[in-house]
């Protein structure tokens, strides 16, 4: 039976399939309507990946994590999720409820890791007499860590331990820009959509006990898991990659700012209209499982809940029930600025000068200081630079383990070359800020 519109653009399968149909386009238009793609600079690309990863890794290639937010939560090389679970271990809680408050905290700290934007910065405790201040993606995850294990996040008062939905549902403004030190001179960029979705994850938690349980946890899904076991052995449990998916779609569907693509009245999240695919299925591009009804403009990414089952999978496989988790290779490269970046900064991605156009005259209304175009999310040149980045990570994953005579996962690629590079450029080009080649005006929600 065919899936209706709706349950296809939720789908981790629509991620590759809708954004591949604009990729294919542009290879063989040298770009598409708002980017022009010039592939003979790919070989570029992989030898400044390889180097980076011959750098940090020699040739243990075995020994890359797969892309996740454990490392981000031990930035500054501090083992502190190593450090809770031997806490944790030590106090007697048992191995189920280990897992579910890792859960808890990748979940939370995944969800409050859209850009931060160039100034804002995190100052880790214990460090003021010499300050070690981390932004970004990282500095997102060490205030979050910080955040939970003072009990921040948990309504149990003999457990700080947790992340409750009723506690995030009551998180005020002023608690929220203490726990990440905002101030004047310490803006971040998107603050408070970044709030009002951790607050919505907490009616969402507290709405969906058939999945996250009755005290409304992230690290209910373990247990919500358990049941999607294709074995019943207590020491075999294997589950599908869609089954975490789904889990996360539908208990997710409701953070998602009201606004975005609308299907049958149904809101679909990180799914967005891109002129470009309309043209790619005018051309006979369209997949054939795509089913009947889905507009033939829109393409899905689906970042954040693609960025948290990337982070949830090595929690879900190596405690609590010990998931064996198939079907990983469904995910897609993450369609964000940084790996968007690397391809932009080396010359693979060109924006077009109407769309350069643009992207500069909004730069100028919002008193931007820098040239650098800036757009807001829906526009089609933030669109298409997604949909080509997934593309090209797919396409780089080829050529870089062709150079290395060995067979990297993408998450392994991801989380040791594109974006490491994607931010090694950034600052080589742009040193002041180290900032994305292309400035996205967000609302702190998107990436």
């Amino acid at each position: 039976m065919a899936l209706d519109p709706v349950k296809y653009l939720r789908s981790i399968k629509s991620v590759r399939e809708t954004t591949s149909q604009v990729f294919r386009y542009a290879c063989d238009h040298d770009g598409g309507n708002h980017f022009d793609l010039e592939l003979s600079h790919m070989s570029e690309v992989a030898d400044f990946l390889c180097s980076i990863i011959e750098r940090d890794y020699g040739t243990q290639y075995a020994n890359i994590p797969p892309h996740g937010r454990w490392q981000h939560l031990n930035y500054g090389s501090q083992p502190r999720v190593e450090t809770l679970i031997q806490q944790w271990t030590e106090a007697g809680i048992d191995k189920i409820e280990i897992a579910r408050k890792l859960i808890d905290l990748f979940v939370l700290s995944v969800l409050v890791d859209a850009g931060a934007g160039n100034t804002w910065k995190y100052t880790v405790p214990g460090t003021e007499d010499a300050p070690q201040s981390v932004g970004r993606s990282e500095g997102l995850a060490v205030a979050s860590y910080y955040l939970f294990v003072d009990g921040r996040f948990s309504s149990d008062p003999k457990d700080p331990y947790k992340v409750c939905g009723a506690a995030l549902q009551d998180l005020k403004l002023d608690e929220f820009a203490r726990g990440f030190q905002i101030s004047e001179s310490n803006p971040m960029d998107g603050f408070e959509g970044r709030l009002k979705l951790i607050q919505r994850l907490g009616d969402a938690l507290r709405s969906h006990t058939e999945i996250f349980g009755p005290e409304g946890r992230p690290g209910g899904l373990v247990n919500y898991l358990k049941t999607k076991s294709k074995t019943q052995d207590e020491k075999s449990c294997i589950i599908d990659l869609e089954d975490v998916w789904n889990a996360l779609i539908a208990g997710l569907t409701s953070i998602w700012p009201v606004g975005r693509a609308v299907v049958n009245n149904e809101p679909l999240g990180d799914v967005w209209k891109l002129d470009t695919k309309a043209d790619a299925v005018a051309e006979g591009r369209e997949d054939a499982s795509t089913p009947a009804g889905v507009p033939t403009d829109l393409v899905t990414f689906h970042k954040l809940t693609q960025w948290l089952c990337y982070s949830l999978l090595v929690p879900l496989e190596q405690y609590g029930y010990q998931f064996t988790i198939e079907h990983k290779d469904l995910q897609t490269g993450l369609p964000e600025y940084r790996n968007g970046g690397l391809f932009y900064d080396f010359g693979v991605l060109k924006l077009k000068p109407e769309a350069m156009a643009r992207g500069q005259q909004l730069s100028k209304e919002l008193q931007k200081t820098s040239e650098l175009p800036t757009f807001e999310p829906q526009d089609g040149a933030i669109v298409e630079w997604r949909c080509l980045t997934i593309g090209l990570l797919d396409y780089l994953l080829l050529i870089v383990n062709e150079k290395l005579g060995y067979q990297l996962a993408l998450p392994q690629l991801i989380e040791a070359g594109s974006w490491k590079a994607g931010r090694e450029i950034a600052a080589k080009l742009r040193p002041k800020t180290a900032g994305p080649p292309i400035e996205l005006h967000s609302d702190g929600t998107v990436f």
